[in-house]
């Protein structure tokens, strides 16, 4: 899948995103974006659901029946239905998105830890439904995005109910100082440096590296901009 024209750079964070999107499955996927803030994340993930069709769900500071609000507006928004659905809980929610056709995925939740913050039963529940799915021969595409670096790395870490479910994980790094250098059109490599340190607060910026393990990626090698 192309890259849009305005994303700049981050060639492989694209190419792993393109790949988690479009591959076919016979069973669910799910993938983990993390990073600090305005390393261009965002971006990314909102680009890959407007070219693929998926859906594209930015959580905000809010409780949880706030939240729950403006998922179902976005889902019905989405699958363009009279009316959005109601969820009460959740768990109402994420087995509605689970009972989806997988052809309208895939599905991005951004800055999931806003989401986990006031329902730590969230996790859980992602578990069940995937596993749920995984039996059922189901191939919903979940993508999961976020900034707070310690609540998306525990996601699949030690004994967290998401362990090992993953077949994607990218890291967004900040651009290295010869990518920042052409990004702002610096041609003084005196003031590359310098210019890594100012755009992250002007512009959002990043980069990635790929390792594959059994039955995951796990990406962070120099790459594009982007909001958050």
């Amino acid at each position: 899948m192309r890259k849009p024209d305005r994303i700049f750079a981050r060639d492989q964070e694209w190419s792993n995103l393109s790949s988690f999107a479009t591959r076919p499955a016979d069973h669910p996927q799910l993938g983990v974006v993390s990073g600090r803030r305005r390393q261009g994340k965002t971006y990314l993930v909102d680009a890959l659901a407007e070219r693929t069709g998926g859906l594209y769900f930015g959580a905000t500071e809010a409780t949880e029946t706030e939240s729950l609000t403006l998922f179902a507006a976005a889902v019905g928004e989405h699958l363009r239905v009279p009316s959005p659905p109601r969820f009460d809980s959740w768990d109402e929610a994420v087995r509605f998105l689970f009972s989806t056709d997988s052809s309208a995925g895939p599905f991005v939740i951004d800055e999931f830890p806003y989401l986990s913050k006031v329902s730590p039963a969230l996790p859980s529940i992602l578990q069940r439904e995937i596993d749920q799915a995984a039996s059922a021969g189901r191939s919903t595409k979940l993508l999961l995005c976020g900034s707070a670096m310690s609540v998306m790395g525990g996601l699949l870490s030690g004994t967290a109910p998401l362990r090992g479910r993953a077949t994607l994980e990218l890291v967004v790094r900040p651009f290295d100082h010869p990518l920042a250098a052409e990004f702002w059109g610096i041609t003084d490599p005196r003031l590359a440096p310098s210019s890594t340190q100012s755009s992250a607060a002007r512009r959002p910026t990043g980069a990635s590296s790929t390792t594959t393990v059994p039955g995951r990626s796990k990406i962070s090698t120099p790459g594009s901009s982007g909001r958050c």
